[in-house]
């Protein structure tokens, strides 16, 4: 804008009076616009400055370039400005300054296209306030939905905390119930059958190591006092049952297990059965009449559950969010990585991968 101006001065010839002063008073003018948006009302002011200035030293406002400014400032001033009625009353004169030292001004209507071009200028100014307020309300709202959530999915995590620590309470408790059954039975044999004390030692050994490796996985998660859960653990054998369940109240599921190298901890069987269950229950909840597909494989390396449905709805809900943030974290726990989400060919996907520990 400031070169468009200062052409209108020194090529176009369009300004009466002197070049230099006339390019001072376009530059002044159009450089000041830059500062629109910081201080809309002091560029109003240097804006309307500049125009009473070329009237009162040349007796015109001038060329055309000198409507560009002025439409910007009136802009400017009406959506940035803090106080619209403060505001008003300065573009209104700026508007009437640059009229009265219009030579081809003389009656009332030939203030029309000024009036006209001022009037849309602070329309379009007041529209752009109200689109910047309203940006300000939704981000607002976008950063208390973002909190809720993270709320959300912290609740979800100590929750989940929660259950697996009252789980972990069964399984060491039952871990070190047999250790000291079988302590028992060797002591009643040490001295007649050498062979089965080493035995049950040997026995007494691995479901030590099992606990204690299970214990220094937990320990993180576990609450100070755990309520111990009096229904028996579910295990890989039981996702059986949870899929043949599924297809007698009339679910289209496949199953397919590969499993091999040593048996998973009770623990990561806990967590396995959890995972496969959530999924399902997500899978019916959203995709009613969906085909699911669940694979479980298991290597000496790593236990994976992968479920995976044909649906077309969506899972972006608090309550999926919060069944599978509790997924996420029941993996996490033992090192393991955790994904959900859409699949490209259609549906939705469940992948959770627990290391085995040697």
């Amino acid at each position: 804008m400031t070169g468009y101006g200062l052409y209108d001065v020194l090529a176009n010839h369009a300004w009466a009076g002197r070049p230099l002063v006339d390019a001072l008073l376009v530059t002044v003018m159009t450089t000041s616009l830059a500062f629109r948006r910081v201080v809309p009302m002091a560029v109003m002011v240097v804006v309307g400055t500049s125009l009473a200035v070329a009237g009162v030293l040349y007796g015109s406002a001038q060329a055309w370039s000198t409507m560009f400014p002025f439409i910007v400032a009136v802009y400017s001033v009406a959506a940035y400005h803090s106080s619209i009625r403060a505001a008003l009353p300065v573009v209104a004169a700026t508007m009437l300054v640059r009229d009265h030292f219009d030579p081809f001004v003389r009656t009332l209507r030939d203030r029309d296209f000024t009036i006209t071009i001022t009037l849309l200028s602070v329309l379009a100014g007041l529209e752009g306030r109200r689109l910047r307020q309203r940006q300000v309300v939704l981000d607002d709202r976008a950063e208390t939905l973002r909190r809720e959530e993270q709320a959300i999915a912290d609740a979800a995590a100590a929750a989940e905390r929660e259950n697996i620590a009252r789980e972990l309470h069964d399984i060491i408790s039952h871990g070190l119930g047999l250790i000291v059954l079988q302590a028992g039975a060797a002591e009643q044999v040490l001295a007649t059958d050498p062979a089965a004390v080493r035995e049950v030692l040997s026995s007494i050994r691995t479901t030590g190591q099992e606990a204690v490796g299970e214990l220094g996985a937990m320990l993180g998660t576990m609450r100070q006092r755990a309520e111990p859960v009096r229904e028996p653990q579910p295990t890989l054998d039981d996702i059986g049952r949870l899929v043949e369940r599924s297809r007698r109240a009339g679910a289209d599921v496949t199953l397919a297990l590969r499993l091999g190298g040593p048996p998973p901890s009770a623990a990561l069987q806990v967590s396995a059965y959890r995972v496969a269950q959530e999924a399902l229950t997500n899978a019916f909840k959203h995709a009613p009449g969906a085909r699911v597909d669940v694979c479980v494989a298991s290597t000496d390396r790593q236990l994976e559950v992968h479920v995976i449905d044909n649906g077309t709805a969506s899972r972006a809900t608090v309550g999926s969010r919060r069944g599978l943030a509790g997924l996420a974290e029941r993996v996490s726990v033992f090192g393991g990585s955790f994904h959900a989400g859409p699949r490209t060919e259609g549906g939705w996907k469940v992948l959770a991968t627990f290391p085995m520990r040697r």
